[in-house]
């Protein structure tokens, strides 16, 4: 495969992994916006320096899956169901928390995707 693509399955491998300080890595990402219910989307995004993340904490601290293990105490109010939708959060560098359809990802680390 040509070194400007990507795998949609190697995107979420790297996603997952964690730096040499057990800490997600930081990645550069860009997806395309659809909203079925709306009828409204198609405007490109790009997330820089994004972290794949699972919530917040109560206190309003990102909570990181493969960090630690999930309390009873800590867990996420809702199943968000990412498996089932398709969708991962994103931890940005202000703190936002921005959820992403997958298959609406074009471009990881300047790397176009291919599914």
């Amino acid at each position: 495969m040509n070194s400007n693509y990507i795998r949609l399955w190697d995107v979420l491998e790297q996603m997952d992994s964690l730096d040499n300080e057990g800490k997600p890595v930081r990645f550069h990402l860009k997806y395309v916006t659809a909203d079925h219910d709306k009828g409204t989307g198609g405007d490109i995004i790009e997330l820089k320096d994004a972290r794949k993340c699972v919530g917040k904490t109560r206190e309003g601290e990102p909570k990181f899956f493969k960090q630690k293990v999930i309390s009873l105490d800590d867990k996420v109010s809702r199943n968000p169901n990412h498996w089932l939708h398709s969708t991962r959060n994103m931890l940005l560098p202000n703190g936002q928390i921005r959820k992403v359809h997958i298959r609406l990802i074009i471009e990881f680390n300047h790397k176009k995707v291919c599914y």
